[in-house]
Parts: C-alpha cells; structure tokens; sequence
C-alpha cells in the first residue's frame, strides 16, 4: 500500500491560506502593497511568518515583488492580458480539438462543471461561480491528454482570478454566464470541429474584452 504524504501545516501556511481567501475575495486591489509589518497585526503572527507566507503567494502568482516596492498583489497590464488570452485559445481549442475526436463526445465533465455554476448563481456566490469557471476551461484543455498544456492553462488562469476577484458583476451576469457555458456544451456536443472552435474563440473574444474593461467573465 502506498502512503501519500501529507503537506505540513505551519503557522506561514495558514497565513498564506488566509490571505489567499482575502486577495481571491477581492479585499486587496492589484498593485496594493501588502506590509509584512501591517499584515502581521491583521492576522495576529510576526513578520517573519507573514514575509514567508508571501513567498507561498507569489509562488501561486497572486503576489509579486516590486525592486522599489516590495511584495504587492499580482496585476495585469493590457499587454499581459492580450498574452494570457492568445494563450488560453493555443491550449483550449487543442483540448477541444482532442475532445472532438471522440465519438461519442464526451462532455461530462463540463457538465459538472456548468451544473456548480447554476448552483452558484442561483447561491449569488460570485467566488463559487468563478471557480466553476475556470474547471470547465480547465477540463476542456485537459482533453489533449497532456499534463504539460494542462499546467501551463492552470497559470494562466491563476493570474486572471485576480481580475476577476475584484471586477464588478451584476447579479443578472451570473445566469447569463451559465447559460453561456450551456451553450457551449450543446455546440461541442454536435462534434463539428468548425463551429465548436468558433463558438469557443467567440466565447474567449467576449470574455477579453470584458477582462480588459474590468468585467468579470471567464
């Protein structure tokens, strides 16, 4: 029997798991410098452990750390975020495209993942939502079948959840972003690779646009 090891829980990890929650819910805007000094009296630890804590943030892409400045939350220049997106078409429409050469097509996946998304909307749980969101573009990449393209959409993706956090959605967005996503499994589901790559490149167009206006759809 094989034992899988289990990450050791420190004080910085809970740390980073807390703030975490706090930059991914929008309470820090990108660009805010975030203090070890000033997060160590929010969170009740030293600064040592927070200044550790960070370094778990940047790993994951929500913190950067500026020469001049210091640690900060993550942000996206235009430039950046044109990047990110000529990206997610490479790898998605490859998902997809390895998706569509299965008979039946396999949507299941991205079943679940638009059924957490009517949960959520229906919860007004923005935070959920968007999670739901990313697995459904996620599970599309992954239908290449290579680890490699699945890890480097995951980055992607990690770096638009912090334009997403803080971005304004109306609460008639949500069930319009679901059905959106319904859309899009019905269209896949045909398997014709010409209008199941339109669809999706048209999906991924609108949600740029609204990425760089501070809307917040995936």
């Amino acid at each position: 029997m094989s034992v899988v090891p289990l990450r050791r829980i420190t004080a910085a990890s809970t740390v980073a798991a807390d703030l975490r929650d706090a930059l991914l819910s929008g309470l820090f805007a990108p660009g805010t410098l975030l203090t070890p000094e000033d997060l160590a009296g929010r969170t009740g630890t030293d600064p040592a452990t927070v200044r550790e804590a960070l370094s778990e943030l940047e790993r994951d892409g929500l913190v950067i750390h500026s020469l001049h400045r210091g640690p900060e939350v993550a942000h996206l220049t235009a430039d950046e975020l044109r990047d990110i997106y000529a990206a997610r078409r490479v790898y998605e429409v490859a998902g997809l495209q390895a998706m569509l050469r299965a008979r039946p097509v396999d949507v299941s996946w991205l079943g679940a993942a638009v059924e957490r998304m009517g949960e959520a909307s229906i919860a007004g749980n923005e935070r959920a939502l968007v999670e739901a969101d990313l697995a459904f573009h996620l599970a599309t990449v992954a239908a290449a079948g290579s680890r490699r393209l699945t890890r480097a959409a995951q980055a992607a993706l990690m770096e638009l959840r912090l334009v997403l956090s803080v971005a304004d959605r109306e609460a008639d967005d949500m069930p319009a972003l679901v059905a959106d996503h319904q859309y899009l499994i019905e269209i896949f589901r045909a398997g014709h690779v010409r209008e199941s790559v339109a669809a999706l490149e048209d999906h991924l167009g609108r949600g740029e646009v609204l990425a760089r206006s501070g809307a917040s759809v995936l």
